[in-house]
């Protein structure tokens, strides 16, 4: 078996790049691929670690891109497999990507402090993420931590949602690329573009939303993925269900339109979350990327 979506401690993960192939090891995975939230910062490490252990490691990112409601883009993900990490367009193209989530991190911290009352500083959130990527769990962290009266009885989707798209104190970023900018980019630096988790999109058509995605310039799709437990604003039932159902579905779609067939864990650490090779992806798919 083989993952082709995992994060480190670049962004929002808790297991350095070095530890994800050691852990990767332990559970007898054939190949693995970094795929931090819109940064490389983990990918030397992961590559030089790889070279020395018996492990196929492919070098990637997840770029979120621009929420466009009239396109029914909300809150979709890229991937892009087999980057070359030293392109100077895709660095520059990431460190501005960088700089907007954290001025988007600071303008919702400023709208909970200010319209909600809640105690909390950009400061704050920093110190907890460290030299991670600021993410949304880091604000959760903070927002229990500073105001433990206030969140009581609140749950943690509860809190996510009120910072995520569509949240009271949600704030859009001012940088971010578009879909199509997005594949560019990935292709430009010689990568694979892959249409991330297709199942957990809002679409009315998935069919007719993979045909816009491949006009767009996209190559492949996530057939695998654990949706059963990578969204937390399903259901149990339903994402049971699209954990028995959303494979064979997409599996279809990728041969109807001779897409590249790709999957993953959408692994970020911790013994009782997502692990490691749970969407049990074939290793017949790395035949694309190495």
């Amino acid at each position: 078996m083989i993952d082709l979506h995992i994060h480190s401690s670049a962004s929002d993960g808790l297991d350095n790049p070095s530890q994800l192939i050691e852990h990767a090891l332990k559970v007898k995975l054939k190949a693995i691929a970094i795929t931090d939230h819109d940064t490389i910062g983990g990918i030397e490490e992961f590559l030089s670690c790889g070279e020395q252990k018996q492990i196929i490691v492919i070098p990637g990112i997840e770029i979120s891109i621009r929420h466009d409601p009239i396109r029914q883009l909300i809150d979709v993900h890229i991937i892009g497999l087999n980057i070359d990490h030293n392109s100077t367009k895709l660095i520059n193209s990431i460190n501005e990507q960088i700089k907007g989530r954290l001025e988007q991190k600071k303008a919702i911290c400023r709208r909970l402090r200010d319209e909600f009352g809640y105690d909390i500083s950009i400061e704050d959130v920093k110190a907890i993420a460290g030299s991670k990527i600021i993410g949304r769990p880091h604000i959760v962290e903070i927002l229990r931590k500073n105001n433990p009266r206030k969140v009581e009885g609140k749950s943690t989707n509860e809190l996510f949602k009120l910072i995520s798209i569509g949240g009271a104190a949600f704030v859009n970023r001012k940088v971010e690329l578009n879909l199509e900018e997005s594949i560019e980019l990935i292709k430009s630096a010689g990568g694979i573009p892959i249409l991330a988790h297709p199942g957990i999109y809002e679409i009315s058509d998935w069919r007719e939303f993979v045909k816009f995605c491949i006009e767009a310039g996209i190559e492949g799709i996530e057939v695998e993925y654990s949706y059963a437990k990578n969204r937390p604003y399903y259901e149990t039932g339903k994402a049971n269900w699209a954990q028995s159902y959303f494979p064979d579905y997409f599996r279809k779609i990728a041969n109807e339109f001779k897409l590249i067939k790709s999957g993953g864990s959408d692994y970020h650490g911790g013994k009782k979350q997502i692990m490691m090779g749970e969407a049990n992806v074939p290793d017949r798919y790395l035949k694309n990327f190495v």
